[in-house]
């Protein structure tokens, strides 16, 4: 049996109930997905610290410290003996509350995924920077999820979407980088992406980095397809080779930097 954490208790997942409120309704409500590394929490710190803007910047009465929180986890790790896994923590308003909900599901990315590399289809919806839920994870997430279908339904595994000016934006569940002629390249957040925290360590390792460049601005779907190297970035996947993108294909052979940047961040 599984265990779940919702408003600070622990319930098996058949007594499961939520209150029908605005976060149920509408998806008035925000989330945090966590990778679990041998019974560690990655980058715990960093969601908790993303998670506080987006409830701030929805105006969810959230009262959870970073300590409480990290104590809810770990006990609903060791509830549930869990080892290797990912996390969901969901935050939803409720009235003038909020209700949290804590829940777990299988790492499913094995290391033959990472030699093939993602092929990526090019989404028919755009990015709106200009909107509420631009740049945070919310669970009003119908347009991923039913592009990321759409796409896997055809044999691929990720999405790209542009920005409403046609600029590379972000994946469904990624932010994207690519290289030409040694330069790193990544959308700047005005086009409507989610600052992701592997993303924000990648451009950390780049900083660091006397032989590596960085370019952040607005790059179009032309610039992008004659990359040498492109790859995506989150929390569960860490650095992603890609392999294709609608009909172009790259030689993950011949991917230095990508690899160089994979290493490092193992090192993070």
């Amino acid at each position: 049996m599984n265990y779940i954490i919702s408003n600070n208790k622990f319930i098996s997942s058949d007594e499961f109930k939520l209150d029908i409120e605005d976060g149920l309704l509408y998806g008035y409500g925000v989330f945090e997905t966590i990778l679990l590394k041998e019974k560690k929490l990655v980058y715990l710190e960093e969601h908790y610290n993303r998670l506080i803007k987006a409830v701030n910047r929805l105006k969810i009465n959230m009262d959870i410290s970073f300590e409480k929180l990290s104590l809810y986890l770990n006990l609903y790790i060791q509830k549930n003996s869990l080892e290797n896994s990912i996390l969901r923590v969901t935050v939803l308003k409720n009235s003038d509350t909020f209700d949290i909900l804590v829940t777990h599901r299988e790492n499913k990315y094995k290391s033959l995924k990472y030699r093939e590399g993602f092929k990526m289809e090019i989404s028919e919806f755009k990015r709106n920077p200009n909107s509420i839920i631009s740049g945070i994870k919310s669970v009003n997430y119908l347009e991923n999820i039913y592009a990321l279908r759409e796409a896997k339904s055809i044999g691929s595994d990720e999405v790209l979407f542009l920005d409403c000016k046609n600029y590379v934006s972000e994946g469904a569940t990624s932010n994207i980088f690519f290289i030409k002629d040694g330069v790193v390249h990544t959308p700047t957040k005005e086009c409507g992406l989610l600052k992701g925290i592997i993303r924000e360590k990648i451009i950390e390792i780049i900083d660091e980095n006397k032989h590596l460049e960085l370019k952040q601005g607005f790059f179009s779907l032309k610039k992008l397809l004659e990359a040498d190297e492109v790859f995506l970035t989150n929390s569960i996947i860490g650095i992603m080779p890609v392999s294709k993108i609608d009909h172009t294909i790259y030689d993950l052979k011949k991917y230095r930097i990508t690899d160089l940047l994979a290493e490092e961040l193992r090192k993070n």
